[in-house]
């Protein structure tokens, strides 16, 4: 009787002990991730995330240990707009834009779909789950959606603490300690939109990637590369951009190419379908290869980093200016095929 009895107890303190060992592990889980969420209009119905479409997967093996993702979800009414900002201080031009990323020390993915809601996910990552907590994001849902990431720091201000630090260190004695360095935090911002949806992007620290967008697209102040795919609609690309700039276009159907200003790396331009437009180009310090059907150069003699042609029949306008790299246009089954 008394062997069965210490079995008994014994048992059940094994139970326990697995009872513990399973809410410790599940609270160091949910720690390791914070998820918000809110609906396009109303407040805080939870029961929304399983409405989420956006992975935040990390496949490049980007992010630190420990981890933050911000969702939200609105939807895109008339004059309803969304700002991502890592910048407390910015202006917007609004005539044809309803999206805007600004300011994001990180990378930027933007994906498409047949939908009226915009989708948003900010990963933030550090090395300890204090440094996440000490710059935290601002979340404004009132008629506009407003979310402040970064702290308003700008794109390079992480690095020059961090060097004025340094600096101050080596001044004092021995027996002193510097300050703890500026904490290292990494973003990545994913949005889901519809695809007629104008979008800015800007004054990034990162790689841009835009997935099939057919409404006004601008990209400008980049530390990274700039990939585009199924663009439709007219776009801009420029203001000192530090990569390569790649963009696949669907069908023209006249909207304006404009890629200009301090572009450090190759532009490569791909087009599906009948081609018919105007390139100008000048300013380009490496070569300027059109290699599309039908184009009709407008000078008698070629002069160097500048090109005036016209494709087909004419019409989009295609303007590349101030490129510090080649420049190459043509169809995107041939650019594919060469991969």
């Amino acid at each position: 009787m008394r062997s069965k009895l210490v079995f008994a107890l014994v048992a059940i303190a094994a139970i326990g002990l697995i009872l513990i060992s399973r809410g410790r592990s599940e609270r160091k889980d949910s720690a390791a991730t914070k998820v918000e969420t809110a609906d396009s209009a109303a407040a805080g119905d939870k029961s929304q995330l399983t409405e989420f479409s956006l992975s935040a997967n990390d496949d490049e093996g980007y992010d630190l240990p420990e981890r933050e993702e911000i969702r939200q979800k609105r939807k895109l009414t008339p004059g309803v707009e969304v700002y991502v900002a890592g910048v407390k201080d910015f202006g917007a031009d609004t005539d044809h834009t309803q999206v805007f990323v600004i300011g994001v020390n990180g990378k930027v993915k933007v994906e498409t779909a047949d939908t009226d809601a915009a989708e948003i996910l900010v990963v933030r990552s550090a090395r300890k789950r204090e440094d996440l907590q000490r710059n935290e994001v601002e979340i404004s849902n009132d008629e506009d959606l407003f979310i402040r990431i970064g702290g308003g720091e700008g794109l390079d201000q992480v690095h020059q603490v961090r060097k004025r630090l340094l600096r101050v260190a080596k001044r004092f004695p021995k027996t002193s300690s510097p300050p703890d360095p500026a904490p290292e935090i990494r973003r990545r911002v994913i949005l889901r939109l519809p695809r007629k949806t104008g979008l800015e992007i800007r004054e990034i620290g990162g790689d841009v990637t835009v997935a099939e967008i057919g409404g006004y697209l601008k990209i400008a102040e980049v530390t990274g590369n700039v990939r585009a795919t199924g663009v439709a609609g007219p776009i801009v690309v420029g203001g000192n951009v530090n990569g390569p700039v790649d963009i696949a276009f669907a069908p023209l159907t006249g909207a304006s190419i404009k890629i200009y200003g301090d572009i450090n790396g190759d532009v490569d331009l791909r087009f599906e379908g009948e081609v018919n437009a105007d390139l100008n180009t000048s300013g380009v310090n490496g070569a300027i290869n059109p290699d599309l059907q039908n184009v009709v150069t407008r000078e008698s003699e070629p002069v160097w980093g500048k090109l005036k042609a016209r494709i087909g029949k004419g019409g989009t306008v295609i303007e590349i200016y101030e490129v510090n790299g080649n420049v190459t246009l043509s169809k995107a089954a041939n650019r594919e095929g060469r991969r």
